[in-house]
């Protein structure tokens, strides 16, 4: 990237309004000069506007809607939501919220990457936040998939109504864990649970540091046979994401990066589901008791979905232990990289609801 596009990316970035504020005290000043820098989202184009109501009250501040999406403006989720905002103008990127929902927006001239807590969330360009006319939004369907909201969309009205979901009563926090040197850097980034009985927030708690602590060791293990034949230093990287956090059930997501010479690392990911009464580690046939035939049916709707797929190297049906996680509604199922798929393609992964799984009227979380 040459001096002129650092620059004028820097601008940008320093350019997006807030609620028609900057969100830093000085860069107001950039705004005229930005208007010829390059953009992260469609500029003069007026996408649909849309009526946001939280708790039943109108906020000042409209949706947008683009591409299937209902796009929230960050300032309402510092001023109707309660977030926290701020600025760093040095790597050009919004933070709103902390602790497990720490949500990261760096602008460039690309685009917006959004991760929570340094976990990447969405490789599709269209589920990305954005900024529309020099203002920065974010999908609804982040808010509701990770942090904790529901709407229910008006077509009539061209309006969302927003609401918290019920949550368990318990609290995350990040811990983090730094071991680099001069042969590798080695950054982990792991969850702590609050609010349980000792027996079951133990249970977790062992379960989420053993692996930070395993993973930190064999980096560490790994990092000491570097040699001079790899230039790069070695990097180790541990993120995580909340899934599900209601109805007495936790599901985490763990991504565990390593990169050691070569074009790129590879990543290794993990969900974990917890049931918060005793702090069993839950698997697909605790959730999935009211259909015994469920293995038989999510091998069946596997084969016939990464069929479809042109990466596929094979149609793929349900392994003995499947990798999984609890998302809101239903559950998704997936495979590590190269496991069926080439390497650009990341996690394959596939959703079902539980409607499609379990007889009419069933509770997945009736025993637990």
């Amino acid at each position: 990237m040459n001096t002129g596009m650092k620059w004028s990316t820097a601008l940008l970035a320093a350019s997006v309004l807030l609620g028609g504020t900057s969100i830093t005290a000085g860069t107001s000043a950039y705004a005229a000069s930005a208007a010829a820098a390059p953009t992260a989202g469609k500029q003069g184009v007026q996408e649909p506007a849309v009526v946001l109501k939280y708790n039943g009250k109108t906020l000042s501040q409209q949706g947008k809607a683009l591409n299937g999406n209902t796009m929230i403006p960050v300032t309402a989720l510092r001023d109707a939501f309660g977030f926290s905002l701020s600025y760093n103008a040095g790597t050009r990127t919004y933070t709103a919220g902390n602790g497990s929902a720490k949500l990261n927006l760096e602008v460039s001239e690309y685009g917006v990457t959004t991760n929570l807590n340094g976990y990447f969330l969405y490789s599709n360009v269209r589920d990305e936040a954005k900024v529309l006319n020099g203002h920065l939004y974010v999908p609804f369907k982040l808010l509701s998939e990770y942090l904790g909201f529901q709407g229910v969309y008006n077509p009539s009205l061209k309006s969302l109504e927003i609401s918290k979901r019920v949550m368990n009563d318990i609290t995350i926090s990040s811990e983090s864990l730094t071991k680099s040197n001069t042969n590798a850097a080695i950054e982990i980034q792991y969850p702590t649970i609050n609010g349980l009985t000792d027996e079951a927030q133990k249970a977790i708690n062992t379960v989420l540091k053993q692996k930070a602590d395993h993973f930190a060791a064999a980096s560490e293990k790994q990092a000491s046979k570097r040699d001079g034949s790899v230039e790069r230093k070695y990097e180790f990287i541990q993120n995580y994401v909340v899934t599900f956090n209601r109805e007495g059930v936790l599901s985490i997501v763990i991504d565990q990066y390593s990169y050691t010479g070569g074009a790129h690392g590879g990543t290794f990911r993990e969900g974990l589901t917890f049931s918060l009464k005793n702090g069993k580690r839950l698997e697909l046939g605790d959730l999935l008791k009211a259909a015994p035939n469920y293995k038989q049916t999510l091998d069946r709707l596997l084969k016939e979905r990464t069929k479809k797929e042109d990466f596929a190297i094979d149609s793929a049906g349900l392994k003995d232990k499947p990798d999984f996680y609890v998302k809101e509604g239903g559950l998704a199922i997936f495979y590590q990289q190269y496991e069926i798929a080439p390497y650009a393609a990341g996690f394959p992964t596939y959703t079902f609801n539980f409607g499609e799984l379990l007889p009419k009227g069933a509770n997945p979380f009736a025993s637990i």
